[in-house]
C-alpha cells in the first residue's frame, strides 16, 4: 500500500569526472538510474518517485521507467554541487512542506525495495536515517609525525576481529531518509534522532571509479541482481 506522504528522490546529474556518463552506465544490463527507480517501485511505499537531473538522456530514461523528472538548473549540477542542493530544489519546485523524503544514490547499484521500505518505516520513529553496513575493522588514525594511533581498539591488546565492538557501522551511501520539515529547518540530511537500516556488505558497494564499475558487474553476476 502506497503512502502519499513519502517521496523518493534520485539525484542523477549528467556529468561525472570519475566515470563519464556514470549514472547511465549499466550493471547487470540495466542503467544505474533505472536500477534506482526499480528499487523505489519495488518498495511499494509510494508512487511519488522523481529523478533530479540536468541531462536530457537521463530525463528520457527516467520517464520511460515510470518516474517523474525534476529539471535541475546548471548551477546546481556542478561537481561541487551537493545532494542537499538537489533536495532543496526538489522541495521548492514541488512545494513539498511535510512528509518523508527518501533519497537514493544511483551509484549504489544493489539497494533493494526491501531496504527502502525498511528505511521509510524507520523514518516514522526517527527524524532522519541512513543505510549502513556492520564494520569489524581495526581503525587507525595518523598523527602529524606520521605515526598511527588506534581508534576503536586498544593496540596493546590484540583482539580477535569478531571481538571488536559489534555496534559500529559504516555509512554505505545507498539511501537516506528524512522528515521534510526537518530538512527544511536544518538544510542537511542528518538531524535529530538518527535511525538506520542495515545492508549486507556484498550489496554495500558504491561506484565511483571505472574499477568500481567492473567490480559491480562481477557482484551483479555473483548475486544475480
Amino acid at each position: 500500500m502506497t503512502d502519499s506522504n513519502v517521496f523518493f528522490l534520485i539525484p542523477a546529474r549528467g556529468g561525472s569526472k570519475g566515470i563519464p556518463r556514470k549514472n547511465l552506465r549499466e550493471v547487470g544490463g540495466v542503467p544505474l538510474v533505472a536500477r534506482s527507480i526499480a528499487a523505489a517501485q519495488e518498495a511499494n511505499v509510494s508512487d511519488a518517485i522523481f529523478v533530479s537531473t540536468d541531462d536530457s538522456e537521463i530525463a528520457a530514461l527516467a520517464l520511460s521507467c515510470g518516474a517523474g523528472v525534476i529539471e535541475r538548473p546548471a548551477e546546481l549540477s556542478l561537481d561541487a554541487s551537493s545532494s542537499e542542493d538537489a533536495i532543496s530544489h526538489f522541495l521548492d519546485i514541488t512545494k513539498t512542506e511535510t512528509g518523508t523524503l527518501i533519497m537514493i544514490q544511483p551509484t549504489s547499484a544493489f539497494v533493494t525495495g526491501e531496504d527502502l521500505r525498511a528505511l521509510a518505516s524507520i523514518c516514522q520513529s526517527f527524524d532522519s536515517a541512513l543505510t549502513v553496513t556492520p564494520s569489524h575493522s581495526f581503525l587507525w588514525r595518523s598523527a602529524r609525525d606520521g605515526s598511527l594511533t588506534s581508534v576503536n581498539h586498544d593496540s596493546s591488546t590484540r583482539l580477535r576481529r569478531q571481538d571488536l565492538l559489534n555496534n559500529e557501522f559504516f555509512e554505505n551511501g545507498a539511501a537516506y531518509g528524512m522528515s521534510v520539515d526537518g530538512f527544511r529547518r536544518y538544510r542537511h540530511r542528518f538531524f535529530g534522532r538518527i535511525g538506520f537500516v542495515e545492508m549486507p556488505r556484498i550489496r554495500s558497494f558504491e561506484i565511483d571509479s571505472p574499477e568500481d564499475l567492473d567490480l559491480a558487474k562481477l557482484i551483479s553476476a555473483l548475486i544475480k541482481a
